[in-house]
C-alpha cells in the first residue's frame, strides 16, 4: 500500500523523526511503498499569500504545491507526525495544509454542500504533547484538537482518520518510556 508519512519537526534528533524512522521501518518490512514529506527538510513555504488565495485554481497552482498534491493522490494512507505547540499543530504543518489542500484538489464547494474529494484515502495522525495527559484530556485540549484536525480538515476533505493518537510528557519520560511509545506506535500502525 502506497503510504505518504508528513512530519513536521525541525529538529532531527527529535522523538518525531525516532517515530518516523519506526513507522517507515515496520511498513517497509510489510512491503508498503513509503515516502516521507519532511517539511523542515523540504523548506516548505507555509505562507499562503494573496496571490495564492485568489488564484488557487487546480489550472493555476505553483510547481511546489502540485509536486506535493501529486504525492497525496499517489498515496492510499497518510500518516501525520508533528508535536504539539501552542495547542495546535506547528505553523509550517498548517501552511501546509493551508496551500496543498485546495479547493478542486481536497474539496469542492457545492450548492448546498461541501464535497471532499480525498474520499478513499486513510489517515494516522501520531501528536506529541509536552504536557501530561492529566493536564490535556480533562482540559479538553485534546477533543478540541482531534475536532479541528479530524473533522474540521480530514472528514470535511473526504479522509478517513483511522486514529489520532497522541504520546504525552514526552521531553520529561526516560528512554526506556520511550521505547514503550514506540512500540505503542507500531500496534497503532498496524491497522493500515
Amino acid at each position: 500500500m502506497n503510504t505518504l508519512i508528513i512530519l513536521a519537526h525541525p529538529n532531527e534528533d527529535s522523538f518525531n523523526h525516532a517515530i518516523c524512522n519506526e513507522v517507515k521501518e515496520h511498513l517497509t518490512k510489510k512491503n508498503y511503498e513509503v515516502k516521507i514529506r519532511d517539511l523542515y527538510k523540504l523548506k516548505f513555504d507555509p505562507v499562503l499569500t494573496e496571490d495564492n488565495h485568489t488564484e488557487f485554481y487546480q489550472t493555476k497552482l505553483p510547481s511546489d504545491i502540485l509536486a506535493e498534491q501529486n504525492e497525496i493522490a499517489w498515496a492510499e494512507n497518510l500518516v501525520f507526525i508533528f508535536p504539539t505547540w501552542w495547542c495546535g499543530m506547528p505553523a509550517i504543518l498548517k501552511g501546509y495544509i493551508d496551500r496543498v489542500f485546495t479547493n478542486g484538489f481536497a474539496f469542492r464547494f457545492g450548492k448546498s454542500e461541501v464535497d471532499g474529494l480525498l474520499k478513499g484515502k486513510r489517515a494516522i495522525i501520531l501528536q506529541t504533547a509536552s504536557q501530561t495527559e492529566e493536564f490535556m484530556k480533562p482540559s479538553q485540549l485534546v477533543s478540541s484538537m482531534e475536532t479541528s484536525m479530524d473533522v474540521g480538515i480530514f472528514d470535511y476533505c473526504g479522509i478517513n482518520v483511522i486514529t489520532h493518537k497522541f504520546l504525552f510528557s514526552v521531553p520529561h519520560v526516560d528512554k526506556e518510556t520511550r521505547e514503550k511509545m514506540l512500540k505503542e506506535i507500531v500496534g497503532v500502525i498496524e491497522i493500515i
